[in-house]
């Protein structure tokens, strides 16, 4: 990545409650100071970093088998979801 996380969330900050999602203006501004990395697909693991050496992304396919994955109706089952 071009930027730090570190700077993109002081620009989260910055954008204050504005910053929904749901806005296109705010998002489209975000995505000119934070544009973000080239996209490829990742087929072996890997890690996504800032441009300060901070991990994003931790892509470990088959880590998990599907028996150990959380999905969100499990945590909703449990009452562990909002």
């Amino acid at each position: 990545m071009g930027w730090s996380v570190r700077d993109y969330l002081a620009g989260l900050q910055e954008k204050g409650k504005r910053c929904s999602g749901l806005q296109e203006k705010v998002e489209e501004s975000l995505r000119q100071m934070f544009p973000p990395g080239k996209t490829e697909k990742m087929c072996r693991p890997g890690v996504i970093v800032d441009s300060e050496g901070v991990i994003l992304v931790w892509f470990l396919p088959g880590l998990l088998c599907s028996r150990r994955q959380v999905r969100k109706s499990d945590l909703v089952e449990y009452g562990c979801a909002d």
